[in-house]
C-alpha cells in the first residue's frame, strides 16, 4: 500500500475508533471487517512512531539550537552555572544560552563562540552568555566583575547586534578587539580595533561616546562615560596580562 493510501486509511480508522456515533462505527466495520480495521491500524501506529520525535531526540534538537560556543582554553579552577547547577569547567566543553562562567583567584578562560568571536577572562570574573545568535549575528553578553578582551565578528547584518553590558555600562560592538574591565562602581572600555559605543547602563543617562582604536572611556554608576582618551601601552599590556594563558596565544582557537 503507498503511502499516501495508509495516511488516508489512517485519518478515516482513527475517525472512526474515536467517533461517537455508534451507527457509523457499525456501518465501517460492515464495510471494512474488524479484521480490515485492525489492517490499517497498524501501519497507521507505525507511522506515528516514525514521525513523532522521541524525547530524547527533542531534548537534543533543543540543545543543539542552544550553543553558544566552547571553551577553547583554561586554567583552573573554572565554573559553569546551568540552570542552577554548578558544573566544573573543562576544555572543549559546549556553553549554552544563558550560561554564567566564573574564573576563581587563579583560573582564567578562552571562549570560541559559534560565530568565531573569542573571549578571554581573567581571574575573579563572572560572564552570562545572554544570547548568541550567529545566524542572525545578535550577541548579548553579562559582565558582572572581572576583565573581559573580546575579538568580536564584524557585523554585517542591518539588525546584527554584539552588546557587552555591565552594571554601569552598555558597550556595542560593530566587529572589534576590545577590552572591558568592571569594577564595583564602574566600567573602563578600551578598543583596540575598529570602533565601539560606550552608553551608561541607566536609562535616565543617554549621553554615548565612540571609541576608535587606542582609545578609552570611564564609566561611573548613574553617569555618562567620560570623554575618548588615549590609552598608555601600560593600559593596553595590563589587559592583554590580565587575560592570558600560557601556552595559548591571545586570539588563538586552542
Amino acid at each position: 500500500m503507498e503511502t499516501a493510501e495508509i495516511g488516508y486509511a489512517c485519518s478515516r480508522t482513527v475517525r472512526t475508533l474515536f467517533s461517537s456515533d455508534r451507527q457509523t462505527w457499525r456501518k465501517t466495520r460492515g464495510l471494512m471487517g474488524l479484521r480490515g480495521t485492525r489492517f490499517h491500524l497498524v501501519p497507521c501506529l507505525l507511522l506515528l512512531a516514525v514521525s513523532l520525535p522521541s524525547g530524547a531526540n527533542a531534548q537534543v534538537n533543543r540543545h543543539e539550537s542552544r550553543v553558544a560556543g566552547h571553551i577553547t582554553a583554561l586554567l583552573p579552577e573554572d565554573q559553569v552555572v546551568r540552570e542552577e547547577q554548578t558544573i566544573p569547567a573543562a576544555k572543549d566543553m559546549a556553553l549554552l544560552w544563558r550560561d554564567v562562567v566564573k574564573t576563581e583567584s587563579e583560573g582564567r578562560m578562552r571562549i570560541e563562540l559559534a560565530d568565531g568571536s573569542i573571549l578571554s577572562l581573567s581571574s575573579n570574573a563572572q560572564l552570562q552568555i545572554v544570547k548568541h545568535d550567529a545566524r542572525r549575528q545578535q550577541t548579548t553578553l553579562e559582565l558582572l566583575y572581572g576583565r573581559l578582551l573580546a575579538t568580536a565578528r564584524r557585523i554585517s547584518k542591518g539588525n546584527g547586534e554584539f552588546e557587552v553590558r555591565t552594571p554601569t555600562a552598555v558597550v556595542g560592538v560593530v566587529g572589534t578587539a576590545f577590552g572591558v574591565k568592571v569594577d564595583p562602581e564602574s566600567t573602563d572600555v578600551l578598543c583596540k580595533e575598529g570602533v565601539v559605543r560606550v552608553g551608561s547602563a541607566d536609562p535616565r543617562v543617554r549621553a554615548e561616546v565612540l571609541l576608535r582604536a587606542g582609545e578609552f572611556t570611564h564609566v561611573e554608576r548613574g553617569k555618562p562615560p567620560s570623554p575618548p582618551a588615549a590609552a598608555s601601552p601600560e593600559r593596553i599590556q595590563a589587559g592583554e596580562d590580565a587575560t592570558a594563558i600560557p601556552g595559548s596565544p591571545q586570539g588563538s582557537k586552542r
